[in-house]
């Protein structure tokens, strides 16, 4: 497919097999605003994903199935409830909650969101600032005063934010520990903002349990019962993209 190609929605989401929601509302909700229908927001990521990493995005059974939870908990559709990769268990999934998005290395978690961020960034309502965990530790570590420490986490919570690849960074050092990707979604959570986080599996298994369980320890108690609360969880499959 070229650049100013486009796949029509309908023909990929038809490769899926979804069981149908049983509710009196129209099949696509569309977002409050009605920014997107499903065919715009599709056409604007294959042209934005191509732009951004010079390659077509590849159309396998898992990476179809990965994108389209996306798509549909942005679009506010209800197939969102549907979706195979949305983990249901110890977990009520709802739009008013944020996204943790787990899987292997290189399945497309941070690709997708990088691309979703810029589409986005035209529209405020869906606006959303990003950022890698291990950056903001290096942002920490070089304030130099105990006020550039606390600006520096005051300045990055916000009503809607993304952290890339949460439990890879370290512990900052500045005059002190501190635990900043904890500290930072404790404020999100305090706030009652939107967050969105990507994270790897922590075991050879990826097994999802045993990775929300190290979470939980990686974070502490008081942020691990706050997962369920701030976020879907959703698990990408599939091989890694950069082999």
């Amino acid at each position: 497919m070229r650049l100013n190609q486009t796949q029509k929605i309908g023909e990929v989401v038809s490769n899926f097999k979804t069981q149908k929601v049983k509710t009196d509302c129209p099949k696509l909700i569309m977002h409050p605003q009605q920014i997107f229908t499903k065919q715009q927001l599709w056409n604007e990521f294959i042209i934005e994903f191509q732009m951004e990493y010079r390659r077509e995005f590849k159309r396998s059974n898992d990476n179809l199935a990965n994108i389209k939870v996306l798509f549909y908990y942005f679009l506010n559709d209800l197939e969102f409830f549907n979706c195979e990769n949305l983990i249901h268990a110890e977990n009520e999934p709802s739009f008013k909650k944020g996204l943790m998005v787990v899987g292997s290395y290189g399945i497309g978690k941070s690709a997708y969101f990088k691309v979703f961020e810029k589409i986005f960034n035209k529209h405020k309502v869906l606006r959303f600032k990003g950022y890698g965990a291990k950056d903001l530790v290096k942002s920490y570590e070089v304030c130099p005063t105990p006020f550039d420490r606390s600006y520096m986490l005051d300045k990055t919570v916000r009503p809607k934010l993304f952290i890339d690849d949460i439990n890879s960074e370290r512990i900052a050092s500045n005059y002190g520990n501190c635990d900043v990707i904890e500290e930072i979604l404790f404020k999100q959570n305090e706030k009652k903002y939107m967050t969105y986080v990507t994270c790897n599996h922590t075991n050879h298994e990826n097994n999802i349990e045993q990775t929300l369980f190290d979470l939980g320890n990686r974070y502490g108690g008081r942020m691990h019962d706050r997962f369920f609360e701030m976020f879907n969880i959703v698990v990408f499959k599939g091989k890694s993209m950069r082999r």
